[in-house]
């Protein structure tokens, strides 16, 4: 690894390249993913288990009809009962969900308004509410069952029903695309919230927000290749959750921030000792120059890339470990994060290092990397360290 780091560092310019061609190919060979992730929690079930053996009873005997992913209409007026307009409406709003415009992953539409003896299943006891029962051929979370709830509440909204009378749209269906809003908005809460605080760590541990574009511009990376990588074994016969990628995003920004901010700190440390070592008292960047640079960088890796190998390796080895779990999800999100916290650890030891290569003297502008490790200047002294100019 020594080698391949000290390789990469050398040939900065081809290794951003070779980065760059990598996210731009990931982004245009690999599947989307939530195409190709699982949504049926059936799927990670061990084999055996009783409710495996009766979702199997149910689709022996009711074949047309998905038990485990269904949709509610409700139609309710809580101040009387529903009169012949909300009958109507819900007979205008059951005709088109059998129809050809009905949108795609709909099933069988059950209600009592052609059946009566379906009433006392379907109705209240004071008749101020009915249910229309919509299956679904799709699975709960499932992009075609949410577009599905989409179409059905939208075809809802653009019809509006009788004064008095509320329909709203619930179910398995409507109730897993209602929990999918909430993870995608907590998700996106969540990386908002990640790339702030990683902003407002490096700034206030380095004062550079030049340095801060360095772990930012890893995690991308490295979070992209991860998802590409993922999804392509999943298109091939690996289940991975959907959820592969909410919690992607936490391991790959956690460990790439950790990785990039010890590298930047001990590079900077580097710098100091360079200096000091030249009897050179100047508190600037730019009084090292780029081949001293270079060697502080070098000396920066060799003594890190053991360091980061080794914490990679053992939150790997703790995320595979899940692969003996008996529940799917876990036997296959555990090896799932250990590719991204491996490809994570590949873009911290090499593209890590060929950014700040690029950034030259500018990385730590404005700040003095003298402030950063001030006691590694003078460690065998109690005078007062030489001041930067302001």
């Amino acid at each position: 690894m020594r080698r391949v780091v000290a390789l990469a560092t050398r040939h900065w310019r081809w290794t951003l390249v070779a980065w760059l061609l990598l996210v731009v190919v990931s982004g245009a060979v690999a599947p989307n993913f939530v195409d190709v992730a699982t949504y049926d929690d059936n799927a990670f079930l061990p084999s055996g288990s009783t409710a495996l053996e009766g979702a199997y009873l149910l689709e022996q005997g009711w074949p047309e009809d998905n038990f485990t992913s269904s949709g509610v209409v409700v139609l309710l007026r809580g101040d009387a009962p529903l009169g012949d307009p909300d009958r109507d409406y819900a007979r205008w709003l059951v005709a088109w969900m059998r129809s050809e415009n009905a949108p795609e992953g709909l099933g069988r539409i059950t209600t009592h308004l052609e059946n009566e003896e379906l009433s006392d299943a379907l109705t209240s006891d004071d008749g101020q509410a009915m249910l229309i029962i919509a299956g679904f051929d799709v699975t709960p979370f499932s992009p075609i069952g949410h577009e599905a709830v989409i179409a059905v509440r939208e075809r809802i909204a653009a019809q509006p029903p009788p004064d008095g009378l509320r329909v709203m749209f619930s179910g398995a269906a409507g109730i897993a695309y209602d929990e999918n809003q909430a993870i995608e908005a907590s998700v996106e809460r969540t990386e908002l919230l990640t790339v702030l605080l990683v902003l407002v760590l490096v700034l206030w541990v380095l004062r550079s927000p030049v340095a801060a574009l360095v772990p930012l511009v890893t995690v991308a990376a490295a979070y992209i290749v991860s998802l590409a990588v993922v999804g392509l074994l999943a298109r091939y016969g690996m289940d991975v959750s959907y959820l592969f990628q909410v919690f992607a995003i936490v391991i790959v920004f956690g460990a790439g921030t950790d990785y990039a901010l010890l590298i930047l700190s001990r590079y900077s440390e580097e710098l100091l000792l360079l200096r000091n070592s030249d009897g050179n008292a100047v508190d600037a960047v730019e009084a090292v120059d780029t081949a001293g640079r270079h060697r502080a960088l070098i000396g920066t890796m060799a003594v890190l890339v053991g360091v980061l190998a080794s914490t990679a390796a053992s939150t790997m080895v703790g995320f595979s470990a899940q692969i003996v779990a008996q529940f799917g999800l876990f036997r296959t999100m555990g090896p799932a994060l250990a590719i991204a916290v491996f490809i994570t650890f590949i873009a911290g030891v090499t593209l890590t290092p060929a950014i700040m290569r690029l950034f030259g003297g500018w990385l730590f502008w404005p700040a003095d990397p003298a402030r950063l490790s001030r006691s590694t200047a003078t460690p065998d002294t109690d005078e007062p360290a030489n001041e930067a100019p302001a």
